[in-house]
Formats: C-alpha cells, structure tokens, sequence
C-alpha cells in the first residue's frame, strides 16, 4: 500500500480552504445578525413614533448666560481678531 503525499497534501489544503470559507461565513452571519437586530430596534421605534398616541417631547435648551463686564469699564466692544479695516490716508 504506497502512500500518496500529493493527494494526501491537496485534501489538506482543500480542508484549510473550507475552513477559511467557513469562517468567512461565521463573520458574514454576525454582521447580518447584528444588521438585522438594529434594523428590529429601528421599526419598533418607527412604530412607537407613528402610533396615534404618540407625543413627541418638548426640547428644551439651557438659559443663556449674560457676557461678563469688561475690565475697562467702558463699554466699547472688545477688539477681534483678525486684519484691520484698511484707512484712508
């Protein structure tokens, strides 16, 4: 009984192959899975939404502060940054 080392290596290579597909597949399924579980989340939100009893909440937004005195006492504005106006000589 004579082995065959070339068969024996093209069965292994052909397993590690089918092996990788395999877990290409198992990463496929789990971003479908997860795809598929946000996609659920998405229409039972999108449901709750168009229900007739829904009422949106009202937004609300924080009190706005008032500026700080300025040091000089005067109430000229400070000076902002960037170029000055050109003057007429």
């Amino acid at each position: 009984m004579a082995l065959n080392f070339d068969e024996f290596q093209k069965v292994v290579e052909t397993a590690q192959q089918a092996d990788a597909v395999k877990a290409d597949l198992k990463r496929s399924l789990k971003k479908v899975g997860n795809a598929l579980g946000a996609l659920q989340a998405a229409l039972g939100e999108m449901e709750t939404m168009l229900a007739d009893e829904y009422v949106a909440a009202p937004r609300t937004r924080k009190p706005r502060q008032p500026r700080a005195a300025q040091a000089d006492g005067e109430g000229a504005p400070a000076k902002k940054p960037g170029r000055p106006k050109k003057t007429q000589a």
